[in-house]
């Protein structure tokens, strides 16, 4: 076996390649063992995903959404507090009480100014969406991308797709993959919209439950042609929603202008409008109010 990425031995790599990483809470979207070795792995997780998920945006996003790392620890967001003229980092915590407000233990002197003065206020940036454009997410989302070409053959079919149209051989997306692996050649330019807010929910058939929905991804394809000698000639675009905004790349071009008139002229995402969606299985609810729009802070993610 040899990884997709690099295209060096990988048989006796043991990592899991995970499309959307963990510490955004994905349990399900990966590739199994040998896909990605070791040290594509490790690469994407300290090269692009830790430097992606430590830019303000995420840092909120997880704090309020009380998404733990990896590891399990608490993620920390920077709060103010006005009467004190300082600020501190802090960890957001959801009880049967109420909100939280977990200081450092460190913070001392804080703690004692609060005490003292009957603090009341505090203040917390909420940031919105990620700053655009990004290089570190046009690189993640080709990553992404690229993995998610693989995944959607299904695993029974892995071995077949990674030697036919991804080995070294066979290198039908090498821009991609040398842009999101090497950072090789110009900016790949993405489409950034939010589509649905934070808590957006959904009515799960199988589970019977209510669940709020954290991604969803599939490819869009767009100007489908068939030519001479069965060759289709299409744009084909990775669309994923993650908590709420959608994201697009295209697989083939670093340009993604066409998609964004595409958008401009067509209501719904095709997120919204897919019948290939992964989440076929549920039933989308628009409630009279997302839990984002009482309060984001009121968000807890199972």
């Amino acid at each position: 076996m040899h990884c997709i990425f690099c295209h060096k031995e990988s048989s006796n790599s043991k990592s899991i390649e995970h499309i959307i990483p963990e510490s955004l809470g994905n349990k399900h979207y990966f590739l199994p063992q040998g896909y990605v070795c070791d040290q594509c792995n490790n690469y994407f997780a300290v090269k692009i995903e830790k430097e992606l998920l430590a830019q303000p945006y995420f840092v909120s996003l997880r704090s309020r959404c009380e998404i733990s790392t990896k590891k399990g620890k608490d993620v920390k967001q920077k709060a103010i507090f006005p009467d004190l003229s300082t600020n501190a980092e802090v960890v957001i915590k959801t009880t049967e009480n109420g909100l939280i407000i977990h200081i450092d233990e460190n913070e001392v002197e804080l703690y004692e100014n609060i005490k003292a003065k009957g603090i009341k206020q505090i203040c917390i940036p909420y940031i919105y969406e990620p700053e655009y454009p990004n290089i570190i997410m046009s690189r993640f989302l080709a990553k992404c991308a690229y993995e998610y070409f693989l995944y959607q053959f299904s695993e029974e079919n892995y071995n077949k797709c990674a030697q036919e149209l991804l080995s070294k051989e066979n290198d039908l997306l090498k821009r991609l993959r040398e842009y999101a692996r090497y950072g090789k050649g110009e900016f790949w330019h993405y489409h950034q919209q939010r589509i649905y807010s934070e808590g957006y929910l959904v009515y799960n058939t199988k589970k019977n439950i209510i669940e709020e929905r954290l991604f969803e991804m599939m490819f869009f394809i767009k100007n489908h042609e068939e030519q001479a000698d069965d060759i289709v000639d299409a744009e084909i675009y990775f669309i994923v929603d993650i908590f709420g905004i959608e994201y697009a790349i295209c697989l083939s071009d670093p340009q993604i202008n066409e998609y964004k008139e595409w958008r401009r002229l067509n209501v719904h995402s095709p997120l919204e409008d897919s019948a290939h969606s992964p989440l076929e299985d549920n039933i989308r609810i628009k409630f009279p109010s997302d839990l984002s729009d009482l309060n984001p802070l009121l968000i807890k993610k199972q």
